[in-house]
């Protein structure tokens, strides 16, 4: 079970990867606002994360978050060890996908969207489900995306990347639940 919270935390990072099965063009939250690059953005972060062009995953990480994790290459190299360590535990990540944005927040520094996600992953012991959030950051009116992954982040350390995280309405953690043998 340890195997299953490590990838859980692993893939807390990269879990903002999973929009790739959001469906296009249906980003309209409750409140009737729709910014078609969000998907598009997360779809494109996705794409990478399965080519491992973890690069190409950095760039698309909220700056922020950069540059807590001390730079840009100090991060695709953290990214590039868990994630092979991961692989060498017998991880995979099988599927995610994102749902329709269930809230905005508006504020000076910009936009901030919860996108709940869902993802599937294969461990030793079994196939699991996690479910998630992800928040799309927009500083130019929804014309760019970055991310952050709040699944399973501790509060105290996003409200440091995120000092309006109160605003937002993140669904309470869940246990990663197993699917199948």
């Amino acid at each position: 079970m340890k195997v299953v919270y490590f990838a859980a935390a692993v893939l807390s990072i990269f879990i903002s990867a999973a929009c790739k099965s959001a469906p296009r063009g249906q980003t309209q939250a409750p409140s009737g606002e729709n910014y078609p690059n969000l998907t598009a953005r997360a779809n494109e972060l996705s794409d990478a994360l399965e080519r491992k062009d973890y690069a190409k995953v950095v760039d698309l990480t909220y700056p922020k978050v950069i540059e807590y994790a001390g730079g840009r290459e100090k991060l695709l190299t953290a990214m590039t060890n868990e994630l092979k360590t991961m692989e060498a535990e017998g991880v995979q990540i099988i599927s995610s996908k994102a749902s329709v944005p269930s809230q905005y927040v508006h504020d000076a520094g910009g936009i901030y969207a919860v996108v709940p996600i869902t993802s599937k992953f294969k461990a030793k012991d079994g196939i699991f489900q996690v479910e998630g959030s992800l928040i799309g950051i927009s500083t130019d009116s929804g014309q760019s995306w970055t991310f952050v992954d709040a699944t399973g982040k501790d509060q105290v350390e996003l409200k440091k990347l995120l000092p309006n995280l109160d605003k937002l309405k993140l669904p309470p953690e869940k246990e990663p639940v197993k699917v199948t043998s």
